[in-house]
């Protein structure tokens, strides 16, 4: 049955009446001079008392703790999209800088065009790099806490799964094909081991009766790329493993990141990660014995079943 909100709202606006509070108890600091202000994201936050400090924490704490249901389950409903998706993280995380008594920004990603050819690619940014007064973290705090109230009316209006699915797997979307993977990496005929290495991520997805495919395995017509961006549009799961480095694999990833998809990444030890990745996690594995174990396990956690229940 869909999800209960009911606690989850009233927990939002506990937490916006008592971080109202925490702003009220904190006006007593002189605004710097932004004229003459060399700059420290913590230049109001050095100036709380311990015991302030303290209270931030517990409210930052207990806005991620509400937080969770409603990112968990905003991918279900009929009437939010990718856009809510991305606004639900910018307003969490505006909320929580608040409460640093630092203010957020973001920037979206770029890709850099000339006459229809992609040349270049800005990832998106994110900083606290400046300081935010109690008098105008309080709105900047409060504003976003009413905007995810509102957005769970579109949330509450979700295809009945079962929760425990949607609750371990974030992935779980009405729009995306359920039990089906796409795996982005190098193939080539003349390279068997990279043979090796698909047949050992398709088997470890078969164990959870989830179908896997690369894309040189996808019968199609027409043009390949547009049959691989809807594989890593509607796939439930997105793996990538960067070994050799290739361009493809890259665009492949840097798609799935601009429409905000979660995936999974893997490289062979030695592996080199170009910059625009190099603050992802992306394990190495010194052989497939490895590598086998390490997805296992993330599936396990995923998918919120054991591989010894899906062996049965």
């Amino acid at each position: 049955m869909p999800f209960d909100f009911s606690e989850t709202r009233e927990a939002l606006v506990q937490l916006q009446t008592d971080g109202t509070q925490f702003f009220l108890d904190t006006l007593g600091m002189s605004e710097a001079d932004r004229a003459s202000w060399e700059g420290s994201p913590n230049e109001y936050w050095s100036q709380l008392s311990t015991d302030q400090q303290s209270q931030s924490f517990v409210l930052q704490s207990r806005l991620l703790e509400v937080i969770r249901p409603i990112a968990n389950s905003i991918k279900l409903s009929a009437l939010t999209s990718d856009a809510d998706r991305r606004d639900l993280v910018i307003w969490t995380r505006t909320a929580r800088a608040a409460l640093r008594l630092r203010r957020y920004d973001f920037s979206e990603a770029d890709a850099i065009h000339d006459e229809g050819v992609v040349l270049g690619y800005h990832p998106e940014t994110q900083s606290e790099d400046y300081p935010l007064h109690p008098t105008k973290a309080v709105n900047t705090f409060a504003e976003p806490l009413q905007r995810i109230l509102e957005i769970i009316d579109y949330i509450e209006i979700a295809p009945e799964l079962p929760t425990t699915q949607w609750l371990a797997n974030p992935q779980a979307d009405a729009s995306f094909e359920t039990n089906t993977a796409f795996v982005m990496m190098a193939f080539d005929p003349n390279e068997p081991s990279l043979e090796d290495t698909y047949q050992t991520i398709k088997r470890c997805f078969d164990t959870f009766n989830i179908t896997a495919i690369r894309a040189d395995k996808i019968e199609h017509e027409g043009v390949i790329t547009d049959e691989i961006r809807k594989r890593i549009r509607t796939s439930e799961f997105l793996l990538a493993d960067m070994t050799l480095e290739r361009p493809n694999v890259y665009y492949e990833v840097g798609y799935a990141h601009a429409i905000d998809r979660r995936v999974i990444l893997y490289r062979k030890e030695g592996t080199r990660l170009h910059f625009d990745l190099s603050v992802h996690n992306c394990p190495e594995y010194s052989n497939l014995t490895g590598l086998e174990e390490m997805l296992l396990k993330r599936l396990e956690h995923m998918t919120g079943r054991s591989r010894e229940q899906r062996e049965e």
